[in-house]
């Protein structure tokens, strides 16, 4: 009986570890700016931030630290945005350091899959949390796309 327990608590362990993702740490990337996404139409809770109201709701934009607290502080985040500068190599180690699992990919963009995000879409049968775009020295890794422009 006591094996019986001992595997239960076992697997249970092993499986809240499965279902909890670590989020990718962007703060050692150069000129690192954030633009969070909220769909709330309430913004009293941002005015210690930068944001710009967009009809659907509010664009914060922030540095990584202040990212970390807003996420903390707002339930409803849409998608997030980090914005580097990078070249080739850049983009390409930023799909290699996130496990992206590419669904569409040219030199300078790319959509696809990582589970350092937790929420996704399904676009054209797929699993996507998280596109790239490269443009004039910076990377942009949108997550769960891209918004707002680049």
């Amino acid at each position: 009986m006591k094996k019986f327990i001992v595997l239960c608590l076992l697997c249970s362990f092993l499986v809240s570890i499965s279902l909890f993702k670590k989020e990718y740490d962007f703060s050692k990337e150069d000129n690192l700016s954030v633009q969070v996404f909220v769909s709330n139409q309430n913004y009293e809770h941002l005015s210690n931030y930068d944001f710009v109201k967009n009809g659907m709701g509010a664009i914060i934009f922030c540095d990584y630290s202040q990212y970390k607290k807003i996420k903390k502080d707002c339930k409803d985040i849409a998608g997030v945005t980090f914005i580097f500068s990078g070249d080739d190599n850049t983009f390409e180690n930023v799909i290699k350091n996130l496990k992206i699992k590419t669904t569409a990919k040219t030199r300078c963009d790319f959509i696809g899959y990582t589970n350092y995000f937790d929420c996704s879409l399904n676009i054209d049968g797929k699993k996507t949390n998280v596109q790239g775009y490269l443009s004039d020295n910076k990377v942009y890794i949108g997550f769960p796309l891209l918004l707002g422009s680049y």
